[in-house]
């Protein structure tokens, strides 16, 4: 009977060991778990820090675009009511040319009918 017990006793033995074996075992991937979650917020955290300042620099950029764009717009206004005042200059020295022209073949006209 005591055989009997001293087997019971090491069964028991075993079995406590085990369970705690196995508790040491989960308290350390408590641990782990603890530590990897940590380190995964940690990332999380400067994956987002980092995509805000790159979005901030793309709005700066974009701002800056549209400002480069509105000048662009401001200029090419500017130098189209140049050219077109410039083509309405010219188209009146043209008109004033052609009537100074005929006045000019009349006049030579004219002069040639008296001559003649």
């Amino acid at each position: 009977m005591e055989e009997r017990f001293d087997k019971m006793e090491n069964m028991l033995t075993q079995l406590i060991q085990m369970v705690e074996s196995m508790k040491a075992e989960q308290t350390e991937m408590k641990a782990e778990l603890i530590g990897m979650r940590l380190e995964l917020t940690d990332m999380n955290q400067n994956n987002q820090e980092k995509m805000k300042r790159e979005i901030a620099k793309v709005k700066a950029d974009h701002e800056e675009l549209k400002g480069t764009i509105n000048n662009l717009k401001l200029e090419n206004e500017v130098a189209h009511l140049k050219m077109e005042e410039t083509l309405k200059t010219l188209v009146s020295d043209q008109d004033f040319i052609w009537k100074k022209a005929v006045q000019n073949e009349r006049d030579i006209a004219r002069y040639v009918k008296q001559q003649n």
